[in-house]
């Protein structure tokens, strides 16, 4: 638990280094958020893939994989049309 809330806390401050650089230059924003955005699927997947699979049945493990992949989709759309 306690890694948990360390890599909380990490993902956090990543988000807030990239808000921060958002004002600094293009340079910097476009080095700072893919990396932020990768660490937020990251721990997304890492997280909630494994319950996923643990504690469902295969319908509602297919299911819940969909809404993971529409949720990066969305994000996906906001960040273009942003």
């Amino acid at each position: 638990m306690l890694l948990q809330l360390l890599t909380a806390v990490a993902a956090l401050a990543g988000a807030a280094c990239s808000l921060l650089a958002e004002g600094s230059g293009a340079g910097a924003v476009s080095g700072i958020l893919p990396f932020t955005a990768g660490g937020f699927i990251y721990l997304g997947t890492v997280s909630v893939l494994p319950e996923i699979l643990r504690d469902s049945g295969p319908a509602q493990a297919l299911l819940q994989l969909l809404a993971l992949l529409a949720g990066v989709a969305m994000m996906l759309l906001i960040a273009h049309y942003e």
